[in-house]
C-alpha cells in the first residue's frame, strides 16, 4: 500500500497543475473531462464542468499511476479512479483548512481561496525542489484514500 500511496502521490503533485497556463483557483476553467476519468469525480458532479485544476490532476493521478506500475491491473479493477478523486478532494481540503488556520478572521473567502490554491500549487514547487520527498502527512492522506476505495 506504501508503494501504491508514493506512487499516486508523486503522479498527483506533479500533475496537479499541468496546464501552461496557471488556471488561478480550484473552481476557473470550466470544461469537459476526459470520459474515461468520469469515475474518479464527485457524485453528481456534471464531467462537462469540471475545473482546469481538477481535471489535470485527476489526468496526471491515473496517467502517472499506470505509467509508474505497468502491471497495474486495469483502473475499474484498481480503484484508481475514485482513490485519485479522493485524494484531489482530500488534499484541497486539507489546503483549505491550512489557509483558515493561518487567517485573519476578517479573511474574506476569495482570498482565502487564493491562500489554499497558492499552498496546493507551493506542494507541486516542493516536491519538484526535493526530487520526490514528501511529508509523512500527506502520504497518509493519499493512504486513507486508498484504505477507503478498498473497503
Amino acid at each position: 500500500m506504501k508503494k501504491l500511496a508514493f506512487v499516486l502521490l508523486s503522479a498527483l503533485v506533479l500533475m496537479a497543475c499541468g496546464s501552461t497556463e496557471d488556471p488561478g483557483g480550484f473552481t476557473e476553467n470550466l470544461g469537459p473531462i476526459d470520459p474515461n476519468l468520469v469515475g474518479a469525480l464527485e457524485s453528481g458532479q456534471d464531467p462537462s464542468l469540471v475545473p482546469e485544476t481538477q481535471r489535470n490532476f485527476l489526468s496526471g493521478c491515473v496517467m502517472g499511476a499506470t505509467n509508474r506500475m505497468p502491471d497495474l491491473v486495469a483502473v475499474q479493477e484498481t480503484g484508481l479512479l475514485k482513490v485519485c478523486g479522493c485524494s484531489y478532494m482530500k488534499l484541497v481540503e486539507r489546503v483549505r483548512l491550512d489557509a483558515a488556520a493561518v487567517a485573519e478572521p476578517i479573511t474574506s473567502s476569495s482570498d482565502l481561496e487564493r491562500d489554499a490554491y497558492k499552498r496546493f500549487k507551493k506542494l507541486d514547487e516542493e516536491f519538484q525542489a526535493t526530487e520526490g520527498s514528501f511529508s509523512e502527512e500527506l502520504v497518509e492522506l493519499f493512504a486513507s484514500c486508498i484504505r477507503q476505495t478498498s473497503s
